[in-house]
């Protein structure tokens, strides 16, 4: 054979493979529907659809999606109508990216300071073959009744329930915070309500502000004298504990690691609450009203002889003499399927 002949037959095996190659592209893309827009199913905006929520608060989203080709991000939008009010979110968790079939459930956040009126809301779904369906709807923003004196900040994260305390601590990639506040007597502002997985553990992070809205958490941990004074209990509910033998049952476990001024805390009997990490457990399924309560001790002592099990103490106020300085009161539901 030639070499010509070699060149001829050269060219028609790479022109075959080029074109075997392409075909196979098609088909693997076929697989990809890309005329096929994301369907949105009912979508629920504000408490039992509604859509209506109130400054200070935050707004209730639940809508099933189904994307043939894929969600590639999600987005929310809210413009006020006539006014310069704009508010902007992006999601692309793993929850819902690369997904097909997904049930969309978020609350977002509505600071207190956000003008009362009438807005609009888009809510697009765009799938990874670049197909986008919105979802366009009236929202109502009713003015804060008062303004937010306390917030309690839940935020999920991987842990491992041992007896009356947490081993293995870590953030957890793709979740959002979301948060529960209160005015300056530590009424529930909106709907009140804390929605939990019964199994999930959350970071509770307790807020208090200033007339300015500057944050003042901080000055009952400031040192270790200060914080020897204080500690936090989660009221009511009765629940079942978490112990050695139930493993499905409530945690509610203090953990600051240092004070203000940047010094250690060491042990469980210094910790004071302005941190804590908490378990509903599976054993306090369903709807519970419970307080966050920072007691204020009449002496330094008392502090030490609370241990991790004293948290949900009914005679805690008899036990422990002093002051409860805070009380937020509100709804904790602990169902399945909540985030």
């Amino acid at each position: 054979m030639n070499m010509k002949t070699r060149n001829i037959h050269f060219l028609f095996l790479f022109t075959a493979l080029f074109f075997g190659f392409l075909s196979s592209c098609k088909k693997d893309n076929a697989d990809i529907p890309v005329t096929t827009k994301p369907t949105i199913g009912t979508l629920e905006i504000g408490s039992d659809n509604n859509k209506t929520v109130k400054a200070g608060t935050d707004l209730h989203l639940e809508g099933d999606i189904i994307a043939e080709a894929l969600i590639d991000k999600i987005e929310i939008e809210i413009h006020q109508d006539g006014g310069s009010f704009k508010f902007a979110k992006i999601y692309t968790d793993e929850k819902y990216v690369g997904k097909k079939n997904v049930t969309f459930h978020e609350h977002i956040d509505i600071p207190s300071e956000v003008p009362a009126g009438q807005y609009h809301f888009h809510f697009t779904v765009t799938d990874k073959a670049g197909n986008a369906t919105t979802v366009e709807s009236p929202l109502t923003i009713q003015g804060a009744d008062a303004k937010v004196a306390f917030k309690l900040v839940f935020t999920e994260v991987d842990a491992h329930a041992h007896g009356d305390h947490f081993h293995d601590i870590a953030d957890k990639s793709g979740v959002e915070p979301f948060s529960v506040s209160f005015d300056n007597n530590g009424k529930a502002l909106g709907d009140g309500h804390a929605h939990l997985k019964p199994a999930g553990v959350y970071k509770i992070d307790f807020k208090q502000f200033d007339a300015t809205g500057q944050e003042i958490q901080g000055q009952y941990i400031k040192d270790k004298a200060t914080a020897t004074l204080y500690k936090a209990f989660l009221t009511g509910g009765t629940f079942v504990l978490n112990s050695g033998n139930i493993l499905t049952g409530a945690i509610f476990q203090p953990k600051e690691a240092t004070y203000g001024d940047g010094s250690a805390v060491t042990g469980a009997i210094e910790t004071t609450g302005i941190t804590t990490y908490f378990t509903a457990g599976k054993d306090n399924a369903g709807e519970k009203e419970v307080a966050f309560v920072l007691r204020k001790f009449k002496d330094s002592a008392t502090k030490a002889t609370i241990t991790r099990a004293d948290w949900n103490r009914t005679d805690y106020v008899a036990k422990y003499p002093g002051d409860d300085i805070i009380r937020l009161s509100f709804e904790l539901h602990a169902e399945e399927g909540e985030d």
